[in-house]
């Protein structure tokens, strides 16, 4: 028997438009082209997988039992061709990084410091992303490790808890409790909290408004761009909002704010995704280094 993946893709594409032509284009191909492809694929199983009327088509039940084979079929190829390219020269020794802000701030860097002292022969190349914004980074960068929270690992990757870091409250410095040791978020009132839009990471925005709430507070949001400490940070300095945020992150907040313990202590989990099968040893190494570099810097 003999076919082609290129005719697998047309049947798949065939079978989620159901029309000749639109699966042509999906595939960038002639429409004639799509249609002799298809009747090689049906002549060498022998058997018709769609119902064809002038240009549209209907799955036949061998088509629709057919589906889920082709799709392993197509993704297991992709992932011999993936796994090849890791081989090739300039990405053997050379591992790709996307890091939310917080974690560039203090976590990757300490691992960059630690792999250059250990002379690791590992090339890291770090890629900034914004919260929520991680997952979405690997899949156009063709990275191998992603950090950040509240992550969903994409197919062929792996997702393990890097730390329960702590998380701190940031006042304007001139607030009547910059002062304390602690807050209770409770005593902050109607003061509002500076965050994201909750549609750049659910996630990690249910996660703050529920510690938020299981503390007896349940602020209005001024939704800020994308980073928190950034553009909009000013309505922190002057006691318009207040925030929170990792612990790894407070080295870069301005000077007019503080950065307070909560009372009781609140943590929300550091994740790391990162290729499930991947053999090279660098991709190996970089993973420990930063297991132990999270396990030092932020337990």
């Amino acid at each position: 028997m003999a076919i082609t993946l290129r005719q697998v893709e047309i049947f798949l594409a065939l079978a989620s438009e159901l029309h000749f032509g639109r699966a042509a284009e999906t595939l960038h191909i002639a429409q004639a082209t799509a249609s002799q492809e298809l009747k090689r694929l049906e002549v060498a199983l022998g058997l018709r997988r769609f119902t064809r009327a002038t240009r549209t088509a209907s799955l036949t039940p061998a088509g629709e039992a057919l589906i889920e084979v082709a799709r392993t079929l197509v993704e297991s190829a992709e992932h011999f061709t993936d796994t090849a390219r890791l081989f090739h020269t300039e990405r053997l020794q050379r591992v790709r990084v996307v890091a939310s802000p917080s974690v560039m701030n203090a976590l990757l860097p300490a691992v960059i410091r630690r792999a250059e002292h250990e002379s690791v022969d590992t090339s890291i190349e770090e890629i900034a992303s914004d919260s929520g914004a991680v997952v979405a980074e690997v899949a156009r960068r063709g990275a191998d490790i992603g950090i950040g929270r509240f992550l969903t690992p994409p197919p062929r990757f792996t997702k393990e808890v890097l730390a329960e870091e702590e998380f701190l409250t940031v006042l304007s410095a001139a607030h009547p409790l910059a002062g304390s040791e602690s807050i209770d978020l409770a005593d902050l009132g109607d003061l509002p909290l500076l965050l994201w839009s909750r549609e750049q990471a659910p996630g990690y925005y249910d996660a703050l408004l529920a510690l938020c709430n299981d503390r007896g507070l349940s602020p209005m949001v001024l939704v800020s761009p994308p980073r928190i400490v950034g553009s909009r940070s000013y309505l922190l300095g002057e006691g318009r909002a207040f925030s929170l945020v990792p612990r790894s992150a407070i080295s870069s907040l301005p000077v007019e704010v503080v950065a307070i313990p909560l009372d009781p202590p609140g943590k929300l989990p550091l994740e790391m995704i990162y290729r499930a099968s991947d053999p090279r040893e660098s991709l190996h190494d970089t993973i420990r280094l930063i297991r132990a570099t999270a396990s030092q810097l932020l337990q």
